[in-house]
């Protein structure tokens, strides 16, 4: 029995041996000298397993052809066949709907035949486990492919093959299943004291104001000469000195990002909200959006046509006016004052387009606003200077299109009153540049300004609004020195009260049809006609229109009223905020009789 068994068991090695070679696509010859009386199962009861075997003949056979199905599937299926399945699969969005989608192509194979294998030294082999097929699905027809396949074409690797197979083994309805990632309940907590923490520091932080921010925007901007890596250096070094614990810069960062709806404010010129959105449309919307884009463009190219015309008119008179970004003061490199509210110094300046001269008006928040009784004030200050130059004086202006400081019936209230009453004015037009695109003369002599502030910063710390007025003097070096005009309460105007004296109405047209000031690109008032104005809905169009604006009354006498009684000041914070780095001399305290004042 032992010599029969020894020589079971070498017919086994040998026949194992070449099954290795079935697994590799050759298809062995089966050993003449194996009695055909020996079964598989006599080998198994020798060796002392319970496995039933059946034919290694037949296991041979259907091996073979397993093989050769699986590898030759792949050529059923075309590329747009495959990125088909691959927008299929990643569609479905929800991990479960993925789950359910592996678990229904993957079907589980068991061996029809398990062998057993010995190595040299007598040593039994682990038995074969089960295996799996993978399957695609193309127009209802499963095919068969093998796994490197399946897992490219699905661009996926191991890991969500094996989560659906044992999800799959684990519950037959896998459907039901959901993903259970991060729910384990033990997710590092934040002491909360830490997390107020942060929030209070990055709320004490001052916001930004700018006319380059809509006044409906729920969006806050701070100042963007730091990044969130400066903000987080400051809150560590603060908490150090507060002998408190602080979070890391992930916590931070993620407060600050997902719990604040804050940017950093960096002055530039915005782009352009019509063009941007065709540029990034599909073509179908490209298609739909072409007449409204391409009328945008048209009318970009007329206006700068237009301003080119009038540039090299010598029988009118050509200047473009812009708010510059807000300067805040103090200024300078000292981390304190990022964390401090600060004074707003605005500045208009208008450009001659012609002769390249620049005239500046300077103020801060503590004598006025920024609005149209402001920028009115500026601009007939400016009429009223120009007009002495003079006689019989056509003027016109370009602007950008912001309704509350330049576009609305108030300014043209303003221009209705100063060609009234300026004896040697005759006219003013105003245009209005096209929205994204309004870019203009102006933008260099601001450009200067900025860099003359910059070089001056070198030297150290802007600490009052005479310090940014003496770069503004400074900022032209080769052509004429701006001309500044230094703004006090006093000298502004109430022109939305003269607006309402003069019962100003712009409602229809002379033809009966009704008037958009929004969709107007220019305005024109003149010394013949006191209640009219002519204007232009598009730069397209050849003739002015006419619409009579100011109704009859029994006194045509118009009293001009300060817009401010007494000086505005600051708020208190933002007072006691400035007061605070005079006290600890941040800034030099010879300057106190000027915050004291504010």
């Amino acid at each position: 029995m032992a010599s029969r068994s020894r020589r079971i068991f070498e017919l086994a090695i040998k026949c194992n041996a070449e099954h290795e070679q079935v697994d590799s696509g050759n298809k062995p010859d089966i050993p003449s000298n194996l009695p055909n009386h020996i079964t598989v199962e006599e080998i198994d009861n020798d060796l002392g397993t319970s496995n039933r075997r059946e034919r290694r003949s037949s296991t041979s056979s259907t091996t073979s052809s397993s093989n050769s199905s699986s590898s030759s599937s792949t050529s059923f299926y075309e590329e747009d066949q495959r990125q088909q399945i691959l927008q299929e699969y990643w569609s479905l969005g929800e991990i479960e709907k993925q789950w359910l989608f592996l678990a229904n192509a993957i079907q589980l194979v068991v061996p029809l035949h398990r062998y057993v294998k010995v190595d040299s030294h007598g040593n039994f082999a682990p038995k074969r486990e089960n295996n799996n097929a993978f399957y695609l699905t193309v127009s209802g027809v499963k095919i068969r492919v093998c796994k490197t396949f399946f897992k490219n074409t699905l661009a996926i690797n191991n890991r969500p093959i094996e989560t659906a197979i044992k999800k799959k083994n684990k519950n037959t309805n896998i459907a039901t299943m959901k993903d259970e990632r991060g729910c384990h309940g033990k997710h590092p907590r934040l002491d909360e004291n830490i997390t107020n923490g942060v929030k209070a520091f990055i709320r004490a932080i001052p916001k930004i104001e700018s006319h380059y921010i809509r006044a409906n925007s729920k969006r806050h901007y701070i100042d963007g000469s730091k990044t969130i890596s400066d903000l987080h250096r400051d809150y560590v070094e603060k908490c150090k000195i507060e002998n408190v614990p602080f979070a890391s810069y992930v916590t931070f960062y993620r407060i600050f990002t997902q719990d604040f709806n804050i940017s950093f404010f960096v002055p530039k010129k915005d782009l352009c909200d019509i063009c941007e959105a065709f540029k990034n449309s599909t073509e179908e919307e490209k298609a739909s959006e072409k007449n409204t884009y391409e009328n945008h463009i048209k009318e970009k190219q007329l206006s700068r046509i237009e301003k080119e015309k009038d540039k090299n008119n010598k029988d009118i008179f050509v200047a473009v006016y812009d708010l510059q970004a807000v300067f805040q003061c103090p200024k300078g490199d000292i981390s304190v004052f990022y964390y401090k509210s600060k004074l707003n110094v605005l500045n208009l300046t208008i450009y001659n387009i012609r002769t390249n001269e620049v005239e500046s008006y300077v103020w801060d928040e503590s004598n006025a606003n920024r609005g149209v009784n402001e920028i009115g004030t500026c601009i007939f200050n400016y009429l009223n200077a120009i007009s002495e130059t003079a006689e019989d004086l056509d003027v016109v202006f370009y602007s950008d299109n912001c309704a509350g400081q330049q576009k609305n019936k108030f300014m043209i209230s303003m221009y209705l009153y100063a060609v009234q009453n300026l004896p040697n004015l005759r006219s003013v037009t105003h245009k209005f540049l096209i929205k994204g695109h309004t870019q203009n003369e102006g933008d260099s002599a601001h450009s200067q300004i900025e860099r003359e502030v910059k070089r001056q910063l070198r030297s150290g710390p802007m600490y009052t609004p005479d310090a940014f007025i003496g770069a503004i003097k400074a900022a032209r070096k080769k052509s004429t020195p701006i001309h500044v005009n230094e703004m006090c309460y006093e000298d502004f105007i109430d022109w939305k009260n003269v607006c309402s004296q003069m019962n100003f109405a712009l409602l229809k047209d002379e033809m009966g049809d009704n008037v958009k000031l929004t969709e107007i690109k220019v305005i024109r008032v003149q010394k013949d006609e006191p209640c009219a104005i002519w204007f232009k809905n598009s730069y397209a169009e050849e003739q002015l229109k006419k619409a009579v604006v100011v109704k009859k009354k029994r006194s045509n006498i118009v009293e001009l009223k300060k817009a401010y009684i007494q000086k505005p000041g600051l708020a208190e914070k933002k007072k006691s905020d400035l007061m605070d780095l005079i006290n600890k001399k941040m800034i030099p305290r010879y300057h106190r009789p000027f915050f004291e004042a504010l």
